[in-house]
């Protein structure tokens, strides 16, 4: 796939990079004729104070490594060469770009030839990605970034980096090295932003989080490689983005041919309003009794859709419902904040007759609740 062709996608830019800082970081043994090579110059500590993720890498993180230099300020400026080789970092005296924190460029053709893809970090976190045409893209890395669908051109997306790494790495035992990369590093970047469109005869990519963007998704794909976690695409899209895709990930769990995704669907019961609605509505929909009391303590007074969404679950599976869950549901309707899931009278679901309405179920057309999950 080449940056030329009209299937071209965003992926193609984060996964170069990403495959960059993760091979160096892991001390890969690829050839290096076939490898990612990445150029990059770093400025001074007084240009990274609004990219805390490129400073502790900068200041705590490198300064650790064998391949650090002896007599190297860490606060100074410095410049990096990530390949399959290794970390080669070095004082420089190349001049970063006003207004940029970091810039450089990376191929896969070894250092001599090849199409560039060129990059640049702007003090506030802000980051711009420019592939050349015919830049050329190892097939092993769009499964990751076809997961998250961070590879789709002209949508606006936005993913927490430290849930995302969370969910993908697996347990690092303190005093582990790898353990500030996957941990710390995360959470320093937070959320992480970005368009990609094509402009002409190339696809570029602009984006920001407290890190750039080479930074943590470089942290992604070490997260992949450290770690033996499987989860899937709709988990990690439901679980990490911040955006719209969350809800829609979140609806498509609830399908009726998915069915190992009861655990997930309860873990989303503590997510924001809207996507609590379609967790409940969801496990509802699979008749999940055994889920009733969580979905009770899912409710609040701040959250009115998922109040009525866990009111109706009540009065749809409590029949279905096994006595032990039945107590736990109980004690969660006398424990609830929310005055509309107090107020059930469960007794009365019980006393009546199979197929009979109980005067105290919900008469909203069901309609509106639908169209609340829509939008």
């Amino acid at each position: 796939m080449s940056a030329s062709s009209s299937t071209t996608r965003a992926g193609l830019l984060a996964s170069v990079l990403t495959s960059l800082l993760a091979a160096a970081l892991l001390s890969a043994a690829a050839p290096a004729q076939q490898g990612p090579r990445l150029h990059a110059a770093i400025a001074a500590s007084e240009h990274r104070g609004a990219v805390p993720a490129i400073a502790w890498l900068c200041e705590d993180y490198l300064p650790t490594l064998a391949a650090w230099p002896d007599g190297l300020d860490p606060r100074g400026p410095l410049a990096l060469t990530l390949s399959a080789e290794g970390l080669d970092i070095r004082p420089t005296e190349v001049r970063v770009p006003d207004g940029a924190v970091a810039f450089g460029a990376a191929t896969f053709a070894g250092a001599g030839g090849g199409p560039a893809l060129l990059w640049r970090c702007a003090h506030d976190g802000s980051e711009q990605w420019t592939v050349q045409p015919g830049f050329e893209l190892p097939r092993r890395w769009h499964a990751l970034l076809q997961a998250i669908e961070a590879d789709v051109l002209d949508v606006p997306r936005s993913l927490a980096m430290p849930v995302l790494a969370g969910h993908l790495s697996s347990g690092v035992a303190e005093g582990d090295p790898r353990a500030g990369l996957l941990r710390i590093a995360p959470s320093l970047c937070g959320d992480v932003t970005w368009l990609a469109w094509r402009e002409r005869d190339v696809v570029r990519v602009k984006g920001r989080s407290e890190g750039g963007l080479t930074l943590p998704l470089a942290l992604l794909v070490l997260a992949v490689a450290e770690g033996d976690a499987e989860p899937t695409a709709l988990q990690l899209r439901a679980f990490a983005a911040r955006d719209a895709d969350r809800g829609e990930a979140a609806r498509q769990l609830g399908r009726a041919d998915r069915a190992l995704d009861t655990e997930t669907l309860r873990a989303l019961l503590l997510a924001d309003d809207a996507v609590r609605l379609t967790a409940i509505d969801a496990l509802v929909r699979r008749r999940a009794w055994q889920e009733l009391p969580q979905i009770v303590a899912a409710a609040a007074p701040d959250l009115p859709w998922a109040s009525l969404a866990a009111r109706d679950a009540v009065f749809e599976l409590w029949r279905d419902a096994s006595p032990e869950v039945r107590q736990a549901t109980r004690q969660a309707l006398q424990r609830s904040e929310s005055l509309r899931l107090r107020a059930i009278d469960v007794d009365a679901i019980e006393t009546q007759q199979q197929g009979t309405p109980v005067d105290d179920a919900p008469h909203d057309d069901p309609r509106g609740r639908i169209l609340l999950v829509l939008l």
